[in-house]
C-alpha cells in the first residue's frame, strides 16, 4: 500500500510540473521517438536523455493543447530513460510529445493516422507488425530506418538512432568497433578512452537524415583540475581531429551528430608553470609578455601554426573560458543557457556562471560567439577579481556611451589599473576587444 501510495505521489508531481508552460529544447533533456507517425492503439517508444537518476514525465497534447496521455520514468545512473505507450483514442491528426520536468523538456511531433489508412497489410489479410527500436549491448544490429534503436558496445560507447535517421527503407547494419591503429593525437591532448570507428552497412563515412547521439564513457582519472572531456572526429579530408563539445555527466560525455566516421574523447592538457612559449607573430608587440605569461598559465593557447594572432577579435564563449582557467574555477554546475546546451565551452561558461562572472543577454541567451565589447570585458573581470564597483565615474572623451549597466565595472577596472584608455583620451566600450587586451586585463587582474 505505501507503494502505491508513493507512486501515485510521483505521478501527481510529474503532472503538475507537465502543466507549466512547454519550453523546447531546453538543457538537460533530449527526446526522440521510435516512429513519426501511428495509428490509435499503436505503440511508441521515447527514449532520450536527462540528468541521471531523474523523474521525467511524458505526455501527449492534442492540437488543441489538451494533455490526452500521460507517464512517467526515472532515468538511469547515466542518463537514459526509455518509455512506451499506446496513442491514445483521438481523430486523426499530430499529437506533440513532451518529456521533461519543470523547464527542462523536449518535445517531438507524431502524426495520428485513420484506422483504415495505411497500415502495411500483406495480402492474406493481416496486417505486418510495427518495426521496433533495436536494443543492442554488442556493438552491431541490424536496423529497421523506420524504427531506429540504441547499440552499445558493452558501456563503453553508445549511438542512439531516432526514427528515420539512418536513409532508406531496408533494414541496415549498424557497427561500433574500437581502433586498433587511431589517427594521430595532436600534440597537447590526451585520450580519455579508445577512438570508435562507427558505420553502416561497412560504410565508415555515412550522413544522417537527422541527428544521433551519441554517448561515451571516459576515464576520469586522467583529468587534471581544470581540465574538460571533449568529444572530437576526425575529418579524414583533412587529416586532423574536430571538436564538437558535448554534455558530461560523470564519467559520460554526450554529444549529437550528423555523420559517422572515427571519434574519440580528447581532453586539452592544462600546461603547468614552467618555460615561456613564445608565439611566432607577437615579438615586439606591447602584449607580450601578457601573452607569454597567460600561455605558459595554460589559460589561453595560440593556433596550431604557432602564431598567437593578438590583433584579432574574441568572443564572449573564449574570454569566459580563458577566465575560467585563468583564475583556476573549480567546475560548477552552473547555469546552461539555450545557445550553449551543445556549445564547446559549454561547461566554462556554466562554471563562470555559477561564480557570478557571467550572464546572458536574457535569461535563455549568452551569445557565446559573439564578439565581447571593451564594456562586456570590463564587466566580467571585475567581477573574476572580486572588486567592488566603483563609486565614481569615468573621465574619458567617449564616457557617454559607457552603457549604464557597464559604468560602475569599467570605473572600478581603470581605478584599479586594470583597464586603461587610448591616446586620445577614449576608452571605446562598444569596441570590440582583441586577444591582446583580453590577455592584458586578466593579466592585470591576477596581480
Amino acid at each position: 500500500m505505501l507503494k502505491k501510495r508513493i507512486g501515485a505521489v510521483v505521478m501527481a508531481v510529474l503532472f503538475l510540473l507537465c502543466l507549466l508552460p512547454c519550453v523546447a529544447l531546453a538543457a538537460g533533456v533530449s527526446l526522440t521517438l521510435n516512429v513519426s507517425s501511428a495509428k490509435v492503439g499503436d505503440s511508441v517508444t521515447a527514449i532520450g536523455v536527462a540528468d541521471p537518476h531523474t523523474w521525467v514525465a511524458i505526455k501527449a497534447l492534442d492540437n488543441t493543447g489538451n494533455i490526452v496521455l500521460f507517464d512517467g520514468v526515472k532515468s538511469d545512473a547515466e542518463g537514459e530513460y526509455s518509455c512506451t505507450f499506446k496513442v491514445p483514442d483521438v481523430p486523426p491528426s499530430k499529437l506533440t510529445i513532451v518529456a521533461g520536468y519543470g523547464s527542462n523538456v523536449d518535445t517531438r511531433e507524431i502524426a495520428v493516422m485513420a484506422v483504415g489508412g495505411s497500415s502495411g497489410s500483406s495480402g492474406g489479410g493481416g496486417s505486418s507488425a510495427t518495426p521496433q527500436p533495436v536494443a543492442s549491448t554488442t556493438g552491431t544490429a541490424t536496423i529497421t530506418p523506420s524504427a531506429g534503436g540504441t547499440i552499445s558496445l558493452g558501456s563503453e560507447v553508445k549511438i542512439m538512432l531516432p526514427a528515420n535517421a539512418l536513409m532508406g527503407k531496408n533494414r541496415v547494419e549498424v557497427k561500433i568497433e574500437k581502433t586498433t591503429v587511431p589517427p594521430n593525437i595532436p600534440a597537447g591532448f590526451k585520450l580519455a578512452g579508445d577512438v570508435y570507428e562507427f558505420s553502416v552497412d561497412g560504410q565508415s563515412s555515412y550522413n544522417f537524415n537527422k541527428n544521433v547521439a551519441l554517448t561515451f564513457s571516459f576515464d576520469p582519472s586522467v583529468l587534471s583540475p581544470g581540465e574538460i572531456p571533449s568529444v572530437y572526429y576526425y575529418d579524414e579530408a583533412q587529416s586532423r581531429w574536430v571538436n564538437l563539445g558535448g554534455t558530461v555527466s560523470g564519467s559520460v560525455i554526450t554529444v549529437q551528430v550528423d555523420h559517422l566516421t572515427k571519434y574519440a574523447v580528447l581532453v586539452e592538457k592544462e600546461l603547468a608553470n614552467g618555460p615561456v612559449i613564445t608565439m611566432k607573430d607577437i615579438a615586439g608587440h606591447w602584449a607580450e609578455g601578457n601573452i607569454n605569461g597567460l600561455v605558459s598559465l595554460g589559460a589561453i593557447a595560440g593556433y596550431p601554426n604557432g602564431a598567437f594572432r593578438p590583433d584579432n577579435s574574441i568572443t564572449r564563449a573564449e574570454f569566459a573560458t580563458v577566465l575560467a582557467k585563468a583564475f583556476k574555477l573549480a567546475p560548477q554546475n552552473g547555469k546552461v543557457f539555450t545557445d550553449t546546451a551543445n556549445h564547446w565551452a559549454r561547461d566554462y561558461i556554466a562554471t563562470a556562471a555559477a561564480n557570478g562572472i557571467v550572464s546572458g543577454y536574457d535569461d535563455s541567451v549568452f551569445g557565446p560567439d559573439d564578439l565581447i565589447t571593451r564594456e562586456q570585458m570590463a564587466v566580467m573581470v571585475v567581477k573574476a577579481a572580486g572588486l567592488f564597483p566603483a563609486a565614481g565615474e569615468t573621465f574619458f572623451a567617449d564616457s557617454g556611451s559607457i552603457s549604464v549597466w557597464a559604468g560602475k565595472a569599467l570605473a572600478a577596472a581603470v581605478e584599479k589599473g586594470i583597464m586603461s584608455g587610448y591616446p586620445d583620451n577614449t576608452i571605446k566600450p562598444q569596441a570590440n576587444a582583441t586577444r591582446a587586451e583580453a590577455v592584458t586585463v586578466i593579466a592585470n587582474a591576477l596581480k
